[in-house]
């Protein structure tokens, strides 16, 4: 499997794109950063947030570049469904991607009002979703439906959730799971979800909110508008058609990934790092409850302490490696909020009080956040943070600012004394 973020039903991505995997949002904090953050946050956890939505779905399809967003969505509007029926599920040719907005609206329950309608796909596989209203307030509905070919593979890792069917498909339920973990969801929002993988191997997924987005907003419904059995009835239906198995892709020699720098060096002692960052740090400020990850085997270190200046816990962190060296310029996958080229080199950014979450997390928990990163000609990287919060993710501030300006970590992050590990790759 090539790209997990890829290699999902468009459906299951999307509606899980900001997933939290175990206790820290890495996955959604490393998407808003760029690039750097997400290899630290990879670092961070032992499963991507794309496995964590695989083992919380129960449902892997493996493929290539899933099902690539439409940039010109059908226009937003009421849709009729008498139009509709003329022009789905007729064609002997492949289905277009309207085609399966249209089945996807000829399939909803007449009770309802359809707006909004998008579309999204590729080789692989077609996504289309409308937002219905029954009277009772706004509800997302999107589909997935992916090519045969694209092998479907349903696990169970709670009973009853993916259940084997006589006729040979596998059906995978969820009924009004949270989008966010239950005692961290303020939006309350709220999905069923229903996916049917056949025995063609080509699957149907849908799902169905009591809100307008699946995430980064709040609820607009006390639950979802579709019922589990209406959303199974939908995905049985002989109405779906599918792209033709996608052609394998060309085989040939492999281009080897670059090697990193750090392959040839050898490890430092995280403890090591750690006394560093104490060294570092602004010497009026208290430290305490020091932590680190990382380490040999690893080939990166971590390492943390709660400061105090009078004015509140803050948590400050530091990540050190190698990584293959990148351009000398600044380019929009930069972690950073700001960027600039020294004259030796190196690519300098920082952020200053940036918010860790985009939802109503964020008003809840109220975390921010000051950042500098360095990165060296060689392939030397090291990244700082402060927080005005204890933890990064899942707790409440405990201070109005970090405690560590984001100018004071650039001059923390630029000492000589750091040492960089190397290791395997």
């Amino acid at each position: 499997m090539k790209n997990l973020n890829d290699s999902l039903p468009e459906l299951m991505r999307r509606a899980t794109e900001n997933l939290e995997p175990e206790s820290t949002d890495l996955v959604e904090r490393g998407m808003a950063r760029g690039a750097t953050l997400r290899r630290r946050r990879t670092a961070l956890v032992s499963v991507s947030g794309a496995a964590a939505v695989l083992a919380t779905a129960g449902i892997i399809v493996s493929g290539s570049q899933l099902f690539a967003k439409d940039t010109q969505p059908p226009a937003a509007g009421t849709t009729d469904k008498q139009t509709i029926r003329k022009t789905s599920g007729v064609a002997a040719k492949p289905p277009t991607r309207q085609e399966t907005l249209n089945t996807l609206i000829e399939l909803v329950p007449a009770r309802f009002k359809v707006t909004k309608p998008e579309t999204w796909g590729d080789d692989w596989g077609q996504g289309a979703s409308v937002l219905i209203n029954d009277g009772k307030g706004l509800s997302r509905l999107q589909v997935s439906v992916s090519a045969p070919g694209v092998d479907g593979n349903c696990f169970d890792p709670e009973p009853g959730t993916c259940l084997p069917r006589p006729d040979g498909s596998r059906v995978l339920i969820r009924k009004e799971e949270p989008t966010y973990q239950p005692d961290n969801n303020p939006g309350g929002v709220l999905a069923n979800a229903v996916g049917v993988i056949r025995r063609g191997t080509e699957s149907v997924s849908l799902y169905n909110f009591n809100a307008v987005q699946e995430k980064q907003t709040e609820k607009t419904r006390a639950k979802p508008a579709l019922t589990i059995a209406e959303l199974t009835a939908m995905a049985d239906s002989k109405l779906w058609r599918f792209l033709p198995k996608p052609l394998p892709e060309p085989s040939g020699p492999v281009k080897p990934e670059p090697t990193s720098p750090g392959t040839s060096k050898p490890p430092v002692p995280v403890q090591e790092t750690l006394q560093t960052l104490k060294q570092v740090l602004p010497k009026s400020l208290q430290v305490s409850q020091p932590g680190t990850w990382g380490g040999a085997p690893d080939d990166f270190n971590g390492a943390y302490y709660l400061v105090n200046d009078g004015k509140g816990l803050s948590r400050v962190e530091a990540f050190v490696s190698y990584e293959v060296p990148v351009a000398k310029k600044c380019t929009d996958e930069r972690a950073t909020t700001f960027c600039k080229v020294r004259p030796d080199g190196a690519v300098v950014g920082w952020s200053k009080n940036s918010p860790e979450y985009g939802d109503a997390r964020q008003k809840k928990d109220g975390v921010l956040a000051n950042t500098a990163e360095i990165h060296y000609p060689d392939g030397r990287f090291i990244t700082l943070t402060s927080y005005n919060a204890v933890e990064q993710k899942g707790s409440r501030h405990t201070r109005p600012k970090p405690a560590v300006t984001a100018e004071q970590l650039l001059a923390m992050a630029g000492n000589k004394a750091w040492k960089f590990p190397g290791g395997k790759k």
